[in-house]
């Protein structure tokens, strides 16, 4: 992986844009001072690629930021990729990764995407593409601040581990896999053909008692055969016996239909009967009431003549009728018109009443409100306080800052004057050269060491001051970031206050207007609805016509009477036509019932003889049914018999087909046996494959080849770095505390021999500890470089210089020029200036109130 560029938004010390172009340099250190931002550089990088840094979650948001964004452009195997990580406060991370066209080196753009559905996905891809996880890459390539022994003080198998994700030996735990996968497909498999084999066998085994059942049920079935012909012979008489009853039935339907139409004509002759003789009834009364029927034509004259008059008299009055709703419409439109103004008047002023009852409270509100614009508006004095203690505060920072460098230079300057003045033998002064007695001497010591004590107090206030500015400041802007929300609510506040004054105005200007005008017109409409004083004209015209009405004399009740009276004039000639007609009919109906009544007494005889009959015939054919088998009963059992011989029918077969199918299950047990024979050899194989690609096998051997490689690169390495005096050995086997077991266990020890002997790593500290880490992991490094081409391209070291002497420093300097051809780029990070001369290219890292920014020098 080579960095090409590298721009930093929001992140950690990193406030504004900073973009690094590293195409201008292929080894540079970085430098500046503690805090300025070097370290987050490196931060940046791994948080692109793995969504890891020191930090994590919204912490690696800068305070003075919403969003972190960081967008690094690299080249891996001769391929141009870009990944943009996005975390905003509050929201979903993200993470974009995109892929150059073949061909195409320009970061400008036409790239294509290459995210994935989900975050998880994405980085997923980001690892399959770089072919290291963040944990393998900062063991290979980075050297971060507190993490160079991160595969040193890891124990021996933890070791192992991360040697064989940094040499890509994770691929043979992937062929192990699919070999265990294809091996359990194979077992699975071969349990399957064992069951069906055992299936196959235990039907074998069954072979003479299948034929010995197939026998039994032959048997079973012509014996089924011939009680099924004896029972089909016996129901062909008992049907023959049934056509005989069916027959005799018939007769029996016949004279019983005969009874019942005999029995019909009765009835109907009986009822014609009673009806001639109801009819005569009705006619001799009709007879007996002739005089009054007679009268009551005579009334009905009469009153048809009145009727006729009262019509007359009613059709006069309803024309009068027609002339009072003019003036009676009038009358009622005006006093809707009277009401309804009543009803809106009264809902004003309810209305007003309503406004009335909530002026006091929108009055106690405004007070309220004028108050929180007191306490707001204190607030913005507070906030103009705290901005004069934060310019402050930032004087004393910056000039805290700015005094120290000098102090510090001063304060060396002058210890190495009084160190020359204290060691150096002689009368003369050693820093001007001048006679010097013993007693100036001492007196001029004291002098110089009481104006450094001064200056180192001074120097340690500033610290102090420089350590407690930074939170200092950083409460001042948290409180006066808070104060300042003042400012919103203070305006709301005042256009409140507008609000409830603007209806309280409205509110007293309604009840004003309701007083002057409302209410007194309110109070005339209700006097004029309560003495009817409104539409006179059409009163007046209402009381005129009353009085024509009551000339006129009708009267409406007698005129209803008359009329029904004269209504009942088709019931008065009705009773007078069936008069006439029973006059006339009388004497033929007589004769008529008369014949009807002979003709009933003969029918009564004839149907007694016919039901007689009917009781011999119906007595004759019950008993012959009870002598007779019963039909149904016969054809079930008939049925029973087929259906047991369609079963054993159906068995006969089944055996059969169960005999017969032994010769194939034969074939077929061999040929199972042969396939099983095949997957055991598979699985065999499949075995040996697990323990070849397991971390015993491939992988294990491939480590033994490599830790050569790495244990020789590391001593050239750590040879530089100790002027021969250290050594590394890896330690890949050991025997068991068990004297019982011959075997040895597998582990990764490191030990090192120096002038004092061999001794395991965990035993050395401080700069001989990282002098071993470094070479270590310079070894891994350069040996990934050699086995895996373009796959590590890059190295970047943070760390280390400041526990080394002189010496000690040059040393890592020899040996990082000593692999310089074997990467693209070296980045190395440091705060000691005597350092920065020895790199051609320098990545100066500054930080100020806008955040941190970076040039290259």
């Amino acid at each position: 992986m080579i960095p090409i560029s590298l721009s930093i938004t929001g992140f950690l010390s990193y406030q504004q844009e900073e973009t690094i172009d590293f195409t201008a340099f292929d080894l540079a250190c970085i430098s500046g001072r503690n805090g300025a931002g070097k370290s987050s550089i490196l931060d940046a990088m791994t948080w692109a690629l793995f969504g890891r840094a020191r930090k994590h979650d919204e912490s690696i948001i800068n305070l003075q930021s919403d969003t972190a964004r960081v967008t690094l452009i690299f080249q891996y195997e001769g391929a141009l990729y870009r990944v943009t990580r996005t975390n905003s406060r509050g929201e979903t991370k993200t993470v974009e990764f995109d892929i150059k066209p073949e061909g195409d080196i320009s970061i400008g753009g036409g790239w294509k995407p290459l995210t994935e559905r989900t975050l998880r996905e994405t980085d997923q891809k980001i690892e399959q593409t770089l072919r290291l996880d963040y944990e393998t890459f900062i063991n290979a390539a980075f050297f971060l601040q507190g993490e160079a022994d991160q595969f040193t003080q890891q124990n021996p198998s933890a070791r192992k581990r991360i040697l064989s994700r940094i040499l890509g030996l994770e691929i043979w735990e992937t062929y192990r896999k699919q070999a265990v996968r294809r091996r359990k497909d194979l077992e699975a498999e071969g349990a399957t053909l064992e069951g069906r084999i055992a299936e196959i066998q235990a039907e074998l085994d069954q072979e003479d008692q299948r034929r010995r059942n197939l026998t039994e049920l032959e048997e079973q079935l012509d014996r089924a055969a011939q009680a099924r012909q004896a029972r089909e012979e016996s129901l062909r008489e008992i049907q023959s016996l049934q056509a005989a009853l069916k027959e005799q039935s018939k007769l029996v339907q016949t004279i019983s239909a005969q009874a019942e139409k005999i029995q019909n004509r009765l009835d109907h002759q009986t009822a014609l009967l009673e009806s001639r003789r109801q009819d005569r009834a009705s006619y001799q009364d009709l007879l007996d009431r002739k005089e009054e029927i007679q009268e009551k034509s005579a009334r009905w004259k009469a009153a048809r003549k009145e009727l006729d008059h009262w019509e007359e008299t009613a059709g006069r009055y309803r024309e009068g009728e027609k002339q009072r709703q003019d003036p009676l419409t009038e009358i009622a439109s005006e006093k809707a018109r009277l009401e309804q103004e009543r009803a809106s008047l009264g809902k004003q002023a309810q209305d007003v009443q309503d406004f009335l009852s909530r002026l006091s409270d929108l009055q106690d509100n405004l007070q309220e409100v004028k108050r929180k614009i007191e306490d707001q508006e204190e607030r913005l004095r507070t906030r103009e306080e705290r901005e004069k203690e934060l310019e402050k505060a930032r004087e004393r920072q910056a000039e805290a800052r700015a005094e120290n460098p000098r102090l510090m230079q001063d304060m060396k300057k002058l210890e190495k004057r009084i160190a020359d003045l204290e060691h150096t033998e002689g009368a003369d002064c050693p820093l001007c050269g001048q006679p010097l007695p013993p007693e100036e001497r001492r007196e001029l010591v004291s002098e110089l060491t009481a104006r450094g004590k001064e200056m180192g107090d001074r120097y340690r206030e500033n610290r102090r001051v420089l350590e407690s500015a930074n939170q200092v400041v950083k409460d001042l802007q948290l409180e006066i970031t808070e104060l300042s929300l003042a400012e919103p609510e203070l305006r709301q506040l005042h256009q409140e206050a507008e609000r409830i004054k603007l209806k309280i105005s409205q509110i007293q200007e309604q009840e004003q207007a309701w007083q002057n005008e409302g209410a007194r017109r309110l109070q005339a409409v209700e006097k004029q609805l309560e003495k009817g004083a409104y539409a006179p004209e059409a009163r007046k015209q209402l009381e005129q016509i009353d009085s024509q009405l009551k000339e006129i004399g009708y009267d409406a009740a007698r005129h209803d009477r008359i009329r029904k009276e004269v209504s009942r004039r088709d019931q008065i000639q009705d009773e007078l036509r069936e008069l006439e007609n029973a006059q006339a009919a009388l004497e033929p109906l007589e004769r008529e019932i008369e014949v009807l009544t002979g003709e009933v007494e003969a029918q009564r005889e004839e149907l007694q003889q016919t039901q007689q009959a009917l009781a011999e015939h119906t007595t004759a054919l019950e008993g012959a049914r009870k002598q007779a088998p019963d039909p149904a009963e016969a054809e079930k059992e008939l049925l029973d018999l087929k259906e047991q011989e369609n079963i054993l029918q159906r068995k006969v077969g089944a055996a059969e087909q169960k005999v017969s199918v032994l010769d194939t299950q034969k074939e077929r047990l061999e040929q199972l046996q042969d396939e099983k024979k095949e997957l055991l050899e598979g699985v065999s194989r499949l075995i040996q494959l697990e323990q070849a690609f397991g971390k015993n096998g491939v992988p294990a051997l491939l480590i033994e080849r490599a830790l050569p490689q790495i244990e020789s690169q590391a001593n050239r390495i750590l040879e530089r770095l100790s002027a021969g005096t250290m050594a590394v050995q890896f330690i890949t086997q050991k025997a068991y505390q068990d004297p019982s077991r011959t075997d040895r266990r597998e582990t990764l020890e490191i030990q090192i021999r120096d002038r004092s002997g061999v001794r395991d790593y965990e035993m050395f500290s401080g700069g001989e500890a990282f002098r071993i880490n470094f070479a270590v992991r310079l070894a891994l490094s350069h040996v990934l470089a050699k086995r895996a081409g373009a796959r590590l391209q890059t190295l970047v070291i943070d760390e280390g210089f400041g526990s080394q002497d002189e010496v000690g420093r040059q040393r890592l300097i020899e040996a990082i020029n000593l692999i310089r051809d074997d990467f693209r780029k070296i980045l190395v990070i440091t705060h000691l200036d005597q350092l920065k001369d020895v790199f051609s290219s320098e990545l100066l890292v500054e930080k100020s109130s806008r955040g941190s920014t970076v040039t290259l020098v």
